[in-house]
Order: C-alpha cells, then sequence, then structure tokens
C-alpha cells in the first residue's frame, strides 16, 4: 500500500475541488437498504473501489451522515481500500425510532450492534478491519464484548465512553435514571439538545477548520431529511447503562484495538476513555491509547494538522501486516 499520510488531501485542495469531490460521491458510492426481522429499514453505503487490495467497516457517530465520509472515501480510493459505512436504526438514512424524527432515541442500546452485524451478515463480511468514530466507539465495544462476529483489528477515534460533563459519574447517572423513570420525560430532549440548527462556526467545540466544519452542515441546508437534532433522557440513559457495563464488567481485550482521543474534547470524557483503556493494559492483548493534543471532538472534520495524523496513525495500525 502507498504513503497513507500522501492520500489525505488538506483543507486548501478541498476549497478548490469541491466539485471534484462531490462528482467523485455520486459516482464511487453506492447506497444499500436491509429490512431487519423488527421491520427497521438499516442503510450502508459502500465506496466502490477496483481491485481493492484492503477493506474497512465503518461505524459513525451519532449524527453523522454517508456524505460525511465524502473526503475520507476518496482518500480510501487512493490507497485502494474498499470501505462500507453501516447506519444502525435512528443514524443516517436508517429507520428513526420515534414519530419526531429530530429525536434521537433507542430502546435498548444493544439494538446497534445487532443491527450492525445484520448488516454484515447481508453483505457477508466476516474478518473485517473496523474503524469507529465516537458513538461509533462505544456500540464497537459492545460487539467486541458480545457479538460472535468481531473484526480482526479496531480503530476507535474520540469514542463515546462517558460524557464530557461536570457532575460526578453517580450523580449523573441518578438524575438521568430520575428523568427516565417519568413517562412524559423520558423520550424528551436532555437540557443540552434539541431540533437540529445549524451551528455557527465561532465558538464551536467540534472542529477548529471552518472549511470542512461549514462544508459538512451546508449539506444539510440542502438536504434537511437527514438532519437530527439532540438526544432523548432514555437514550443517555441506554448509553450510560452500557458505558458502566463496560466499567464494571469483566471484559479483556483479545484483539489489536487503538483508541485514539480528542485532548480538547467537550463531548465526551478524554479522562474516563484514558482511564477505561489504561485498567486493561494487562489484557491478552493491550489495547493501545494516545491523545491527540488539542484536537477538539469530531476529528474526521479537524483541521489537518489533527485530521490527516489522527486518520493516518488509525489506518495504519488498521492495515499493519
Amino acid at each position: 500500500m502507498k504513503r497513507i499520510k500522501d492520500a489525505f488531501i488538506n483543507t486548501e485542495t478541498l476549497k478548490k475541488d469541491r466539485e471534484m469531490l462531490e462528482k467523485f460521491y455520486l459516482s464511487n458510492v453506492e447506497n444499500l437498504s436491509f429490512t431487519n426481522p423488527e421491520g427497521y429499514e438499516l442503510t450502508a453505503s459502500r465506496l466502490i473501489v477496483d481491485d481493492p487490495v484492503e477493506s474497512l467497516v465503518i461505524i459513525p457517530g451519532r449524527g453523522e451522515i454517508a456524505h460525511k465520509f465524502c473526503e475520507l472515501f476518496y482518500s480510501l480510493s487512493k490507497l485502494k481500500v474498499s470501505a462500507v459505512v453501516i447506519f444502525a436504526r435512528g443514524q443516517g438514512s436508517s429507520t428513526r425510532v420515534l414519530p419526531d424524527r429530530q429525536k434521537y432515541h433507542i430502546e435498548h442500546f444493544e439494538d446497534y450492534a445487532k443491527d450492525v452485524t445484520f448488516v454484515l451478515d447481508k453483505l457477508n463480511i466476516r474478518d473485517y478491519n473496523l474503524l469507529a468514530f465516537s458513538l461509533g466507539g462505544l456500540i464497537s465495544l459492545d460487539i467486541l464484548k458480545n457479538q460472535e462476529n468481531k473484526p480482526k483489528r479496531v480503530s476507535l477515534i474520540a469514542p463515546y465512553l462517558w460524557p464530557y460533563f461536570n457532575l460526578k459519574k453517580p450523580s449523573l447517572y441518578f438524575f438521568i435514571s430520575l428523568m427516565d423513570l417519568l413517562p412524559f420525560t423520558r423520550t424528551m430532549y436532555t437540557p443540552h439538545g434539541s431540533e437540529y440548527k445549524k451551528l455557527e462556526f465561532e465558538g464551536n467545540h467540534h472542529s477548529h477548520d471552518p472549511e470542512r466544519f461549514n462544508y459538512y452542515h451546508n449539506y444539510f441546508e440542502k438536504h434537511p431529511v437527514y438532519t437530527i437534532g439532540g438526544p432523548t433522557f432514555h437514550f443517555v440513559k441506554e448509553a450510560m447503562k452500557k458505558q458502566l457495563e463496560l466499567f464494571k464488567d469483566k471484559f479483556e481485550f483479545t484483539i489489536p484495538v487503538f483508541c485514539q482521543s480528542a485532548g480538547d474534547d467537550k463531548v465526551v470524557s478524554t479522562k474516563e476513555t484514558q482511564r477505561f483503556f489504561e485498567k486493561h493494559a494487562n489484557d491478552p492483548v493491550p489495547p493501545k491509547f494516545e491523545v491527540i493534543e488539542n484536537a477538539y471532538h469530531d476529528i474526521i472534520n479537524e483541521s489537518d494538522e489533527f485530521r490527516i495524523k489522527s486518520l493516518t496513525k488509525a489506518l495504519d495500525f488498521l492495515f499493519k501486516n
């Protein structure tokens, strides 16, 4: 495989070649759809590459859509890596769980892993390499712990192992659990949630790069059907239950895993993520952990100095011979 770092384009190229990227995306990405046993339509977006030398499964974050991976797909094609992004229920263009399409909700967190493995089975994918972002990182750890169809190697970027919040775990979990108990609040937005509204770049805590930030959010203006708002109290409760399960249960890493956390993450707790992986330092296959200093949470849309460094390391780890 050619030098991975050379496959990534910089912000200046992105500015000049947006039209080229759009044409590439429309010509080389196939949208797939499957109906699971519960009747949910699950979608996937597959990057088609002639004579690929490697393949990759991607599990996205909470609000991510296929188009967000346009630039990454372009780089993967240069590396001759085919890829498929799998969207579980409530994600991307898959069936939303509540009648209000803006509310991000799940009844049982385990449903995410079941949906992903269902699509893997439909596509006959085994012995795969896995790249995951944010919520996709938590889903990936659930797959490693509880599912049979496990990947060969995993790279996690800013995984959602605990929310960035200035409350101790027991206090935060108690508050969320209390709100989840009340029928009229369990499907309400949390205090920080609402329907989707385009964020201004100034003051955001997701990316230092205005070009990538606006490129992503401008797409939603043209395609509002893909927008999704904040999470419900029940989603947060289910995520916390899964996070606490991973922290407390006996669980060992038996395959190579590399986690990169954002040093200036204001969405998930880098400190708690580091604590989790350090706890597994004596596992049969100890995970590798690294902090990308000064990076914000949305590393796939970050400035060149953070994005290229992080993705190069992630892919180099996955495709190591």
